[in-house]
């Protein structure tokens, strides 16, 4: 049967453990923005809700888990010196064009639409090319990780686990000068802040992949779920404020709950099938969901429903399925899928859906 033949080849080319934690993930990633991080953002709930604590739990794992896999599906197929310059091209309409032609139509949904949480003028719309803008500023910061580490990794710098760690160490030491020495109102230009925080969890990625043998070790998965039990402690004793403890995504606590997460939750080897389903969807869902969680948000306040139970199960279907109906919408046509999904003007083939995304 072809249906058979088609899923026989998705699993030769997957591993169905990382696409299981990449539906995971983008789950967890809308499940944090249909809530909000804040009273001006999201569902706008105060900080003593239910929900907001969830979010703050899985803070600090939801963009690195993501990204971890992203580093784990480029180690499958790096850039090398002869194909560096293709590599990222390809990475740029994959992830530029996304960013400037759907951030462009949010921009201006914002603007026009009653009941958003946030709105831009018009005339500052050109912000978009130089500066990250709300939920896409995850795309040029992981393009300026990719420019990066296919760089080093064309000129062979990852190629043995003694330079892989020492970048890692580089790139956490970066991170952590940065957290404490750039300041917030300093300009971002092309999110590089982003890319900065990206950059360990990338490279962990990397590394999961390329030297298995070294973190499915059983005493370091021990240490790191050790690790991660403290980090997770500590985190939730200060939500409560039992401790005085500045919590930060990109040093401490925050860290060691992303990195030591992470790598436990890729040597879990969890086949899950709708998880399956829905992270071959995931980079479509990051993209759109959005437009579903505060699309679905705005109508049902629009109509006098205002049960928090509500408003947050119909923002979490609407954030995941709105973006899967687009993807069906916008494959088949060269324009659409280029500029929408970011992906190569090809004929319509059941066999695109098959590629790794990012």
């Amino acid at each position: 049967m072809p249906g058979s033949n088609i899923l026989m080849e998705f699993r030769r080319e997957k591993d169905l453990s990382i696409e299981t934690l990449r539906g995971a993930a983008i789950i967890l990633v809308v499940t944090g923005h249909a809530i909000g991080d804040g009273p001006g953002y999201g569902m706008g709930l105060s900080g003593d809700s239910f929900l907001r604590h969830f979010y703050f739990t899985f803070l600090y794992l939801r963009m690195p888990l993501f990204t971890v896999i992203s580093g784990w599906v480029y180690a499958l197929r790096p850039a090398y010196r002869s194909t560096w310059k293709v590599f990222n091209l390809r990475k740029a309409r994959r992830l530029l064009l996304p960013m400037i032609f759907v951030g462009a139509i949010y921009y201006v949904i914002q603007y026009f639409v009653p009941g958003t949480n946030l709105k831009n003028n018009l005339q500052d719309m050109w912000r978009l090319f130089i500066f990250p803008f709300t939920i896409y500023w995850y795309l040029p910061s992981l393009f300026l990780v990719f420019l990066v580490i296919s760089l080093l990794d064309s000129y062979g710098k990852m190629d043995s686990f003694r330079n892989w760690l020492v970048l890692l160490a580089i790139a956490v030491t970066i991170l952590i000068v940065k957290t404490y020495v750039v300041k917030e109102s300093d300009p971002n230009y092309l999110s590089y802040k982003g890319a900065i925080y990206l950059m360990p969890f990338f490279l962990a990625g990397i590394g999961i992949n390329r030297f298995r043998s070294f973190f499915s070790n059983r005493y370091l998965l021990i240490i790191l779920a050790f690790s991660l039990v403290v980090g997770l402690a500590i985190q939730q004793l200060s939500w409560y404020h039992v401790i005085n403890y500045n919590l930060k995504k990109g040093t401490g606590i925050g860290l060691l709950i992303g990195l030591s997460g992470a790598v436990l939750l890729l040597n879990l080897k969890w086949k899950v099938r709708w998880l399956i389903w829905i992270g071959n969807f995931a980079y479509t869902i990051y993209l759109f969901h959005a437009f579903g969680t505060a699309g679905a948000r705005i109508i049902l306040r629009a109509v006098g429903i205002n049960s928090i139970a509500i408003i947050f199960t119909v923002s979490m279907l609407m954030g995941i399925a709105l973006p899967i109906l687009l993807d069906y919408l916008f494959k088949p046509y060269n324009f659409t899928r280029l500029v929408f999904l970011g992906r190569a003007c090809t004929a319509n083939s059941r066999k695109t859906r098959l590629n790794p995304v990012l």
